[in-house]
């Protein structure tokens, strides 16, 4: 799930306020995959070596303790089942947000969300699908059903369109995420430019920015990885995707970014302890290039960059205020927020400032 947002009063998780300025047109974006609802009549089944007794009442209750706290500060949420969608509206924990997304099964409610929740303060939605990752994407099959789900936003501050796309790749088959890679790269642009062809959008000011993110289950050394970030050219017009965690801006003197990426390395940890799973970097936040950029770029389309970026930890070691340990999902939420290069340039050379790492 993703879910994106100003956020311009709340103060970074790993940075002081002070330290580094949020512009008003940065879009700020995150993703998690929680993976169990222990409160379900029929929860999803844990596999043997998972952790946590999906039986036992508190894990959901724990996962929604961490999860809503407070929303606007942490940004730790996700959702993969209608039941928790259903937890996250019913406890009031995101007034300032709306969603998109179905259940993958039916199309509906069952099964699987790959949900996009948005500030609707800020973003007016446009229009939204959702597409099956499969041989027929306009509708539900194949023995391992993925989706992605297709949203297009106004920025009521700008006017300028924000394009997202979340979704969840198949986890067995090496073969089905390379082609979902190939499949999507084609697939969001056919939408972008039927959406800003209809919305009478094209040429009007600089490119909207196109956002990628969801679980992928592809580390890097995989083609599900190396295709969605290749710029081969495709027999079909398509976007590139760079990765916000490998294309994060340099911080330098004029120019407020991080200097390196916040946080664990790795986001997919399993429920075991520390130590006793081979994790994998799995969860993505990616910007589609520019249509004609070369390799090595780290400008999106439009003329935006990625200038944070953070992997935020889902073991709870000394225990919450509940005394409840152990891991809240199996895999880490990562955030990253995308700013226009002009507007973070436009205010003039400033000194360079000493960025601590909270």
């Amino acid at each position: 799930m993703g879910v994106l947002q100003p956020d311009l009063d709340a103060p970074q998780l790993f940075l002081s306020a002070s330290e580094m300025t949020a512009h008003p047109r940065d879009i700020h974006v995150a993703t998690v995959n929680v993976r169990f609802d222990g409160l379900r009549h029929d929860p999803v089944p844990i596999p043997k070596h998972g952790a946590v007794n999906p039986k036992k009442p508190r894990f959901w209750d724990k996962t929604s303790d961490t999860c809503h706290k407070n929303p606007y500060r942490e940004h730790p949420w996700a959702v993969r089942r209608s039941r928790l969608v259903d937890a996250l509206l019913s406890t009031g924990s995101l007034p300032r947000f709306a969603h998109v997304g179905v259940g993958r099964d039916d199309g509906i409610e069952a099964g699987e969300y790959s949900p996009i929740f948005y500030d609707k303060q800020r973003f007016e939605r446009v229009q939204w699908k959702t597409m099956w990752l499969s041989s027929r994407p306009e509708k539900p099959g194949s023995s391992q059903t993925r989706i992605a789900t297709f949203l297009t936003l106004k920025d009521r501050l700008g006017g300028h369109l924000v394009h997202a796309v979340c979704t969840h790749y198949d986890d067995q088959g090496l073969v089905a995420r390379a082609k979902s890679s190939l499949l999507i790269r084609t697939a969001i642009r056919e939408w972008v430019e039927a959406v800003e062809l209809e919305t009478k959008m094209v040429g009007k000011g600089p490119k909207a920015p196109v956002l990628l993110f969801g679980d992928f289950n592809s580390p890097p050394d995989e083609d599900g990885y190396k295709n969605i970030v290749s710029f081969a050219p495709l027999k079909q017009p398509s976007f590139t995707f760079l990765d916000a965690y490998t294309h994060l801006a340099e911080r330098r003197p004029g120019y407020d970014a991080q200097s390196r990426p916040y946080g664990p390395e790795m986001t997919w940890t399993g429920f075991t302890a520390p130590g006793l799973t081979e994790t994998q970097r799995i969860d993505l936040i990616m910007a589609a290039a520019d249509e004609g950029a070369k390799k090595g770029t780290d400008v999106a389309r439009g003329g935006w960059v990625f200038t944070q970026y953070a992997c935020l930890d889902n073991w709870i070691e000394e225990g919450d205020i509940d005394g409840w340990r152990g891991r809240w999902s199996d895999h880490r939420a990562v955030k990253a927020t995308l700013a226009m290069r002009v507007a973070r340039m436009s205010s003039g050379p400033e000194p360079t400032r000493h960025v601590e790492l909270r």
